[in-house]
């Protein structure tokens, strides 16, 4: 059946694509019950909110026992569970080469169109070069860093996710990988997912998936017990529709969501008014993915707001005082562990990885927003576009600072925990960060969720519902249109972050004006 270029079939098991189609259904659904909300009691408003988080949840999993029971991303875990696994040996810049090698040397290569190229990496920066420069590269980490009994290991491992798996490549995507970026994690994710990956074996490797289901459940239920079971349900369906979250698949991956998890404890924490534990939930979820930091941003401007008018807030020390604590710790680990050398080679890895040459067409950012002009051609970002972006950059960073700034002063007579959900806000305008580091707008919708008889509540929640619509439909009915589906997505990101700035503004400057007539009524 087909709804407004929308192809909808009904349950059943059902792919991708499908379930991207029926997301935009349940977004809009989701969208007029929180229209309605304040006006319903409280039973029913919550059984509807309940049947919406089992739908989706069924819809997100594809109504398939097997997407939960058997698959996983094979793409992903050769990046995040053969990279860590085999760290020492690789390194940064090393899977690649010894990938093609092993496939090569076992009847290989396994994919006749396998292309001519690869993604070339190390301290000079990435560039692509002959597949041949790559297996030669390839037998010299093996000559020089594996031991013949780990090369058997990494050999098996490797070929079992190639070509044996429940979820074995295709030609398709062995050469989108090749040409990748390689091996990303940080420093700190790779010294605690490394002895994980050791202990279990390849063909168990499904059960890793389960631990982003598990930290992510825990997290939900964290979120119900500081907010209620209304905040934690549409959190809960947020992920399961958001676009941001169609790959790596929940249970899919090897912890890529533990991250998203620890924020969203983070923020519940601070709602509880324990700082101290929020603060090294937050500062977990900064060493494993280095942005999350930001989240700390408003609480840090709320505070220099306050020391403007003499004002302490002490529960913001304890807060970044846990934090710093927490990061040194972490990292004094990793650097114990991988020494300092390793902590460079990913800081000038990730940096060069973010430049603008290096941009793709599945980053989001203000960066992305302001060369766009509604154009739904060309389908991939071009070489013109990425040299107008590195233009930009004076005006970029110029228009960001602005709205920092403002949203900074806007938000001293806020919550603690609201403040630490506009950590979003510096991460879109400051970063270009890929499409599936979005699902951390979780936070936001905690932050309009938890009253929807505010009228900022309701407006913003809308609001970023209506971007996951968006998002889930352009994808269905402009399937690889990525330069509309970001570049529209960036406008909408653009124009929550504005509002919400004037907002929180609002919502100061009246209280403090309210408080200076009450005050004067009462000498």
């Amino acid at each position: 059946m087909e709804v407004f270029g929308l192809e909808l079939e009904f349950i059943t098991a059902m792919n991708r694509s499908q379930t991207e189609a029926w997301k935009v259904i349940i977004v809009l659904a989701t969208m007029a019950l929180v229209a309605v909300w304040r006006w319903l009691p409280r039973r029913a408003g919550l059984a509807l909110l309940l049947t919406l988080g089992v739908w989706s949840t069924g819809n997100y999993f594809r109504y398939d026992t097997r997407t939960v029971g058997q698959k996983y991303d094979t793409y992903d875990l050769l990046h995040y569970y053969l990279n860590a696994k085999y760290f020492d040996e690789l390194g940064y810049y090393d899977l690649y080469p010894a990938c093609m090698l092993a496939d090569l040397e076992n009847d290989g290569p396994y994919f006749k169109r396998q292309g001519t190229l690869y993604m070339a990496q190390n301290d000079a920066g990435h560039g692509r070069m002959p597949i041949a420069h790559g297996v030669d590269r390839g037998r010299k980490v093996r000559e020089n860093h594996f031991t013949e009994a780990r090369w058997s290991a990494f050999e098996h491992d490797f070929l079992m996710l190639q070509r044996s798996g429940a979820s074995k490549l295709n030609d398709k995507l062995w050469r989108q990988m090749i040409i990748d970026h390689g091996y990303n994690g940080t420093p700190a994710w790779t010294v605690m997912a490394r002895p994980i990956a050791n202990i279990v074996p390849v063909e168990s490797i499904k059960l890793l998936g389960y631990l982003d289901l598990a930290v992510l459940l825990a997290a939900a239920a964290t979120v119900a017990w500081a907010y209620g079971a209304p905040t934690a349900l549409f959190a809960w369906v947020f992920l399961m529709v958001s676009y941001s979250l169609r790959w790596p698949m929940i249970s899919w991956a090897f912890l890529r969501y533990d991250y998203v998890a620890a924020l969203m404890v983070g923020m519940a924490l601070l709602k509880k008014q324990k700082h101290a534990l929020a603060g090294l939930f937050t500062a977990y979820s900064a060493t494993m993915r280095l942005f999350p930091a930001m989240w700390l941003y408003g609480p840090g401007m709320k505070g220099l707001a306050g020391l403007t008018r003499k004002t302490v807030h002490r529960p913001l020390l304890i807060l970044a005082g846990s934090f710093f604590f927490g990061v040194a710790a972490i990292e004094g680990a990793a650097v114990l562990s991988l020494g300092g050398d390793t902590v460079q080679t990913h800081l000038t890895n990730m940096l060069d990885h973010n430049s603008s040459e290096q941009l793709s067409s599945r980053r989001i950012g203000l960066a992305l927003a302001l060369p766009y002009r509604g154009e739904r051609l060309p389908k991939f970002i071009e070489p013109e576009r990425k040299e107008l972006i590195e233009v930009q950059k004076p005006l970029r960073y110029g228009l960001a600072g602005v709205v920092m700034l403002l949203l900074g002063w806007g938000l001293r007579r806020a919550d603690d925990d609201e403040t630490f959900a506009l950590g979003f806000v510096p991460f879109f305008l400051l970063t270009t960060a890929s499409y599936y580091y979005y699902v951390t707008r979780v936070t936001l919708v905690m932050l309009h969720a938890r009253d929807l008889r505010r009228p900022r509540n309701v407006f913003g929640l809308l609001m970023l519902l209506a971007i996951e619509a968006f998002g889930n439909w352009s994808e269905s009915a402009h399937s690889g249109h990525r330069v509309f589906l970001v570049g529209t997505t960036a406008w909408m990101l653009m124009a929550y972050c504005i509002t919400m700035t004037v907002w929180f503004n609002l919502e100061a400057y009246r209280a403090e004006r309210s408080q200076s007539s009450g005050a004067s009524a009462n000498p």
